[in-house]
C-alpha cells in the first residue's frame, strides 16, 4: 500500500463512528429454555464434564440492584450495574456474606477525593497501587495491584467503563494510551480483587475495576457543574436525563483541559455519552449506551537525573503529543423468564484511535521524530442467563453464558523522520487480528445454614492470534486454549460476621504490538495467574465494620517491555494480606452524627521466582500501600480529610538500589500525599440545589517522584503531582 493511500485509509477510519440496532423478541425465551437444559444436563452428568464443556459469560453489563432494606449498608451487590440503570443511585453495596475481596466506592467518596484525574481517583482504592509513567497522567493513568508487574499504563487489571471492556483491545492491547473517561463522569467504582473473577475476561488476575457513570434518573433532572484549579484546569460538565413512561434518556457532555504541572504539559478531553432505557411487558427491557471521546495530551517523558535536579517539572521532549478518540456502544436486550430466572442478549463494539508521535533519542539533544498511528477495533455479543433450580432438595442459582468476540488492528504504521526534516520514512506496518469465544458458568448454592458456595468455570478459546508486518516481512500466528476454574465459599458466623475463602484462574494473552518487539522470532506465550485468598468480613459492633484478607498470587510467563525488547520474564509469587476498617461514630454516640472515619493498608510481598534474578522483588511492587478519610456532614456542610501513603519499591529485575544517570533504575523510596475538601450544598428552591466546593490535593506540597522505564516517550525521573488547588459549583434542577 502506498503512504498515500494508507494515509486516506486511515484518515476514513478515524472518523468512522459506530451504531448499533438492537431487535429482540419473545422466541428468545426458547433459546433460555435450551441454555438452561444444557446447564442442567452439564451439572447432573459429573464434575469432570461440567468442567469440561462449560457454557458462557461476557463482559457488557448484568443484573440490576437489587431492593433497599432498611439500612442502606445492607443492600446486596449485583455482579455489573445495568446500562441504563433506573435506579436513582445505581450504587451496589458488598453484602456481609461476599465470597470474596470487593469494595465499592460510592459518589460520595469519588467527590471527597476531589481526583484532578484517574491516577488521583484510582490510588484511594484499597489495595490499588498507582505511579506516574510517561508524564501525561492526566489522560494516561497506570495502575495495579496484588504485586502484579507494572509494565506501565494499566496491564493486568480487566478495566470495564458500564460493564464494557475499556482498553483499545481487551485481549491484545491492555495499555491505555488513554482511558476513555473523564474523571468527572465517574460516578462511583466497583473493585472485584477475587472472587467471582471467572465472570470476567480477560487479564482478571489482578482483579476487575469497573467505573460506573451517572445512572438514568426516574425523575427528569438537569445538572451542570464548573470546576476551576491550579495550573489553568477548566472542566466543564452539562448532564440532562430523566424517565417518561416506559422511555429513559440521559445525555452526558463534559470538556476539561489544562496546563499540567510538567512544562507543555497541556491536555484538552472531550467526553460525550447517551444513554436509552425501554421498559417492555413483563419486566422485559432493552438498553443501550452509545460514547464518543477525544483526548489529546502532552507527553513529556522522563528526565535524566541532572536535568530532574535542575528543574523537576522541565519537559526535555517538547514535540512528544498524544492525540486519539473512542467511540463505543452497548446494548442489552433484557427478558424476565419468570420471577427467578432471566435472560439477556447483548452486544458491544469499540473503535480507538491513536497517533503518537515521541521524539528520539530517549536521552540527549533529539534528532528524530517517531509517529505511530492506528485505529483498533473489537466488537463482542452473547447472551447470558440465571435460573434457581431445585436440585437434591437443594436451591441452586445457576449463571451461565457465552460470548464470541474479535479483535481487528488493520496497517498500524510506524514512521520515523529526523527533526529538521518533511521526510518519513515508514519502518513498520503492523496487520493483525484476534478471534476468541468464552464461555462459562457456576453455581451458587448453600449445603447447609449459613454456608454459601460457588463452583465456576470459564472456558477461553482464541483460535486466532495473528499479524504481519508489510514493511519488515514479520508475521506470527499462535491459539490458545484453557478451562480457568474458580471456587469460592462463604460462612456467616453470625448476622454481622462471616469468613470466606476462594481461589480462581485468569489470563492474559500476548500484546499485539509485542510480537514486533519479541525474542525468538515472536514466540510468546500466554500468561496464566492463580489467585487464592482467606478473610472475614463483620459489622454492626461499635460502629465499626471492615474486612480482612489473606491472598497469594501466582503467575507465570509474565511479558514486560522494559528493554528493546518484549519478552517473557517468567514466574512470580506474590503474597500479602489486605485490611479495610470503617467506622460510624453516629452508630455509638450521637453527638457524632455524621462522623466517620475509613481506611485501609496492604502488604505485599511479591518475589521472582525464574530467571536470573530469581529470589528478588517484583518491579514496582510496593511493599505497602494505605489510604485513609475522615469525614464529618452537618446541616449541608461536609468537610473531608484523607490521604494515601506508598511504601518503596525498585524499579528493575536486579533490585538496583543506586540511581542511574539517565533516571530510569533506582530504588523509589515511596510518598505520602494528603487531600482535603470543604462542601455546601444550598437548596435554591423546591426543585433546585447548588453545591459548593473548595479543596486542594496534595495538601503539603510533597515533593515526590518515580523511575520510570521503557514506553514509547521512554522512561527516567518522573515528578508527581504538585499542591493543586480547585473550586467547584454544581447546579442541578429537577422538574
Amino acid at each position: 500500500m502506498t503512504e498515500t493511500k494508507a494515509r486516506e485509509s486511515y484518515h476514513d477510519a478515524w472518523h468512522e463512528g459506530a451504531d448499533c440496532v438492537a431487535n429482540k423478541s419473545h422466541p428468545i425465551r426458547i433459546v433460555s429454555s435450551m441454555l438452561l437444559r444444557t446447564v442442567l444436563m452439564l451439572i447432573l452428568s459429573g464434575p469432570t464434564l461440567a468442567r469440561a464443556e462449560d457454557p458462557p459469560q461476557s463482559p457488557a453489563t448484568s443484573e440490576s440492584k437489587t431492593e433497599p432494606q432498611e439500612n442502606p449498608r445492607d443492600r446486596v451487590a449485583p455482579e455489573v450495574l445495568v446500562t441504563g440503570s433506573l435506579e436513582s443511585d445505581g450504587v451496589p453495596i458488598v453484602p456481609i456474606d461476599n465470597i470474596g475481596s470487593r469494595d465499592v466506592f460510592t459518589p460520595e467518596q469519588v467527590k471527597e477525593t476531589g481526583a484532578r484525574d484517574l491516577n488521583d481517583l484510582v490510588q484511594n482504592l484499597p489495595g490499588v497501587s498507582t505511579r506516574p509513567y510517561n508524564g501525561g497522567e492526566a489522560a494516561a493513568p497506570s495502575f495495579s495491584t496484588r504485586g502484579l508487574p507494572d509494565d506501565g499504563l494499566t496491564e493486568y487489571l480487566h478495566v470495564l467503563i458500564d460493564g464494557v471492556p475499556t482498553s483499545a483491545l481487551p485481549y491484545g492491547w491492555t495499555a491505555f494510551s488513554f482511558l476513555p473517561i473523564t474523571v468527572e463522569r465517574v460516578y462511583a467504582i466497583d473493585q472485584i480483587r477475587a472472587a467471582h473473577s471467572v465472570r470476567y475476561s480477560p487479564n482478571t488476575v489482578g482483579g476487575v475495576v469497573n467505573f460506573l457513570t451517572e445512572p438514568i434518573p426516574e425523575q427528569s433532572e438537569v445538572e451542570m457543574g464548573t470546576t476551576i484549579g491550579s495550573f489553568g484546569y477548566v472542566s466543564n460538565s452539562f448532564r440532562i436525563g430523566g424517565t417518561d413512561g416506559r422511555l429513559g434518556a440521559q445525555v452526558t457532555y463534559v470538556d476539561r483541559r489544562g496546563e499540567g504541572f510538567r512544562d507543555d504539559g497541556e491536555f484538552d478531553q472531550q467526553d460525550f455519552n447517551l444513554k436509552l432505557r425501554y421498559a417492555l411487558d413483563d419486566g422485559d427491557w432493552i438498553a443501550a449506551s452509545f460514547g464518543y471521546m477525544v483526548d489529546e495530551h502532552q507527553a513529556p517523558g522522563g528526565l535524566t537525573r541532572e536535568q530532574f535536579n535542575e528543574d523537576r517539572f522541565a519537559n526535555a521532549r517538547p514535540d512528544n503529543r498524544f492525540e486519539g478518540f473512542r467511540t463505543v456502544f452497548d446494548t442489552v436486550y433484557h427478558c424476565q423468564l419468570d420471577e427467578d430466572a432471566w435472560l439477556e442478549a447483548f452486544a458491544y463494539g469499540s473503535a480507538t484511535g491513536r497517533d503518537l508521535k515521541g521524539q528520539l533519542p530517549q536521552f540527549g539533544e533529539p534528532t528524530e521524530l517517531r509517529q505511530t498511528r492506528d485505529v483498533a477495533y473489537f466488537a463482542g455479543a452473547g447472551v447470558r442467563t440465571q435460573h434457581i433450580v431445585e436440585l437434591f432438595d437443594t436451591e441452586h442459582t445457576i449463571f451461565a453464558g457465552v460470548r464470541v468476540h474479535q479483535e481487528l488492528f488493520p496497517n498500524s504504521p510506524t514512521r520515523t523522520k529526523p527533526i529538521d526534516s518533511q521526510n518519513w520514512t515508514r519502518t513498520s506496518e503492523l496487520d493483525a487480528q484476534y478471534q476468541t469465544v468464552s464461555a462459562h458458568i457456576d453455581d451458587t448454592f448453600s449445603p447447609v445454614d449459613n454456608l454459601d458456595i460457588t463452583l465456576g468455570a470459564r472456558m477461553e478459546w482464541v483460535p486466532t492470534t495473528e499479524g504481519e508486518d508489510d514493511i519488515t516481512g514479520f508475521d506470527f500466528d499462535d491459539e490458545f486454549f484453557r478451562i480457568l476454574p474458580g471456587i469460592g465459599a462463604s460462612y456467616m458466623l453470625t448476622d454481622d460476621w462471616s469468613v470466606f475463602a476462594s481461589y480462581f484462574e485468569g489470563f492474559r494473552a500476548p500484546q499485539v504490538w509485542g510480537f514486533r518487539f519479541a525474542r525468538d522470532d515472536g514466540d510468546l506465550e500466554f500468561e496464566l495467574g492463580r489467585t487464592a485468598e482467606v478473610g472475614t468480613r463483620f459489622r454492626g459492633f461499635g460502629g465499626f465494620e471492615g474486612a480482612l484478607a489473606l491472598w497469594r498470587v501466582e503467575y507465570d510467563d509474565f511479558g514486560v517491555f522494559y528493554s528493546e525488547f518484549y519478552e517473557n520474564l517468567g514466574r512470580i509469587v506474590s503474597r500479602g494480606t489486605d485490611v479495610e476498617l470503617d467506622w460510624y461514630a453516629g452508630d455509638v454516640f450521637e453527638s457524632l452524627e455524621g462522623f466517620s472515619i475509613s481506611g485501609s493498608i496492604t502488604f505485599t510481598d511479591a518475589e521472582l521466582r525464574s530467571g536470573d534474578n530469581a529470589g528478588n522483588e517484583v518491579p514496582y511492587a510496593w511493599d505497602h500501600k494505605a489510604t485513609w478519610r475522615a469525614r464529618y456532614e452537618r446541616d449541608d456542610w461536609t468537610f473531608s480529610i484523607g490521604g494515601v501513603t506508598v511504601g518503596e519499591a525498585f524499579s528493575d529485575d536486579a533490585n538496583t538500589r543506586e540511581e542511574s544517570d539517565d533516571g530510569t533504575i533506582g530504588l523509589n523510596t515511596g510518598w505520602t500525599l494528603w487531600d482535603a475538601r470543604v462542601a455546601k450544598s444550598l437548596a435554591l428552591t423546591d426543585d433546585g440545589i447548588l453545591d459548593l466546593a473548595v479543596g486542594m490535593t496534595n495538601l503539603f506540597d510533597r515533593e515526590w517522584e518515580v523511575h520510570s522505564r521503557g514506553g514509547f516517550f521512554g522512561g527516567g525521573l518522573v515528578a508527581g503531582a504538585p499542591r493543586q488547588a480547585y473550586a467547584s459549583a454544581g447546579l442541578t434542577f429537577r422538574f
